[in-house]
């Protein structure tokens, strides 16, 4: 598996582009903006996008999920179900508070919690991480091997030293707090976190040193 990130959108918010380097099939999570770099990185490097997984419904993290599909009309985008309606409806994505309205296609694949969803030889594990938004999600690939930690792509809902803002439309801290520590401090420690905005982590890191979660 290999992870190419990108920050974009006004926000910089963190895309990944998950790449089996056998296959070339990829997968993009959170295509929050800036289609035409993500576009043609797949294009440069002969990938074959075959999934679009947004973490949660806000406009940061949907925003090029209309271009990207038109550009690969084979690509299928999932959601958790209860940010399906944000996809399309701009008063649920947020994205009005930018001073736009942004409509994102609708999802072909639901998710809830315990899904396994991902390209051919790479899979993750549907995590349901309410909090900073209802269907916030996390994505785990667990270790196939004690040298290859597993991979946690947190979405917004854990940083490196932070967690996700609550004081949004369907935000909830004291969820978001359970979230973490119920589903996500319990995860090996060596977990590597790649979290919707900032640097990468650890779970071990964020145990030790998150002041949100103590």
């Amino acid at each position: 598996m290999k992870i190419e990130k990108f920050n974009v959108g006004p926000l910089g918010a963190c895309c990944y582009i998950v790449i089996n380097e056998e296959t070339k099939q990829a997968l993009i999570i959170d295509p929050g903006g800036d289609h035409e770099t993500i576009i043609a990185f797949i294009k440069k490097n002969d990938l074959v996008p075959k999934l679009i997984i947004n973490t949660h419904g806000h406009g940061d993290h949907i925003g090029a999920n209309k271009e990207i599909k038109e550009a690969f009309p084979e690509i299928r985008l999932a959601i958790h179900k209860d940010d399906e309606d944000c996809l399309t409806q701009p008063k649920k994505n947020l994205s009005f508070l930018g001073g736009f309205l942004l409509k994102s296609p609708p999802a072909d694949i639901v998710l809830k919690e315990g899904d396994k969803v991902g390209i051919g030889g790479i899979e993750f594990e549907v995590v349901h991480t309410p909090g900073h938004s209802p269907g916030g999600i996390c994505l785990l690939s667990r270790s196939s091997s004690d040298s290859e930690p597993a991979v946690l792509f947190s979405g917004d809902s854990l940083f490196q030293a932070g967690i996700g803002r609550t004081d949004l439309p369907g935000g909830d801290h004291a969820a978001l707090i359970r979230s973490i520590q119920d589903k996500l401090l319990v995860l090996d420690g060596n977990t590597a976190v790649y979290p919707g905005h900032g640097d990468t982590t650890t779970i071990e890191e964020e145990k030790n040193n998150n002041p949100f979660v103590q």
